[in-house]
C-alpha cells in the first residue's frame, strides 16, 4: 500500500480515537509503509513504568484495512519515552489535525 494510502487510514483512525476519547491533547503519525503506526497523549491514562512506548497492536478490519499500532501516553512523557523499535525517533513523528 502506498504511504499516502497509509496517511489517509492513519487520518482516520486518529479522527475515531478523537471523537471517542475527546481528552485526547494530541496524535503523533510515525510513518511506515505497512502499517498505521499512532500515539496519542492523554492526561487520563498511567504514567508508563518502563520509560518505553508500548502500543498495541490490532490487525486490519473492514474500516482500517491495514495492521495498526496505538500507544497512549501522558503530555509529559512525550518525546521522553524510549520508542518501540522499528519506529523512528521522535523527530519522524508527525502530528495529525484532528477535529474531534
Amino acid at each position: 500500500m502506498a504511504r499516502e494510502e497509509i496517511e489517509e487510514q492513519a487520518k482516520k483512525l486518529a479522527t475515531e480515537s478523537k471523537r471517542s476519547e475527546p481528552d485526547i491533547i494530541k496524535i503523533i503519525w510515525f510513518p511506515d509503509d505497512d502499517e498505521v503506526r499512532l500515539i496519542e497523549l492523554d492526561e487520563n491514562t498511567v504514567v508508563s513504568l518502563s520509560g518505553q512506548v508500548e502500543p498495541f497492536y490490532f490487525e486490519p478490519e473492514e474500516d482500517i484495512t491495514v495492521p495498526s499500532g496505538i500507544a497512549i501516553i501522558r503530555p509529559e512523557e512525550y518525546r521522553k519515552l524510549v520508542m518501540p523499535e522499528g519506529w523512528g525517533n521522535w523527530e519522524d513523528g508527525i502530528e495529525l489535525d484532528v477535529a474531534p
